[in-house]
């Protein structure tokens, strides 16, 4: 349910990613390296669902990419990460 995880990018993402998921986030500033940018459609079109679920589920490091990407599984149900994903879908892949 794409509609359900905007709510919770706003949440969640948004602090990071911005609410239009550039990575121009409130925090991104001091952060290093920057979030990903969920509107580029090259490198998100390459990100397979599954792995959206890993990062977001344990965190960056757990695909090899930042560890600054925090884990959200003790937060998130599956279905809540899902839905995320959906919604991240709908701003790379319109």
């Amino acid at each position: 349910d794409a509609e359900q995880g905007k709510k919770l990018y706003g949440q969640f993402c948004a602090s990071c990613h911005g609410q239009s998921g550039k990575g121009d986030g409130a925090a991104a500033a001091a952060l290093t390296p920057k979030p990903r940018d969920h509107t580029d459609k090259e490198y998100m079109s390459k990100m397979s669902d599954d792995d959206m679920l890993k990062v977001i589920k344990n965190g960056g490091a757990s695909i090899g990419k930042s560890p600054l990407m925090p884990p959200w599984g003790a937060s998130l149900k599956d279905d809540q990460i899902q839905d995320i994903i959906a919604y991240i879908r709908t701003l790379c892949c319109k």
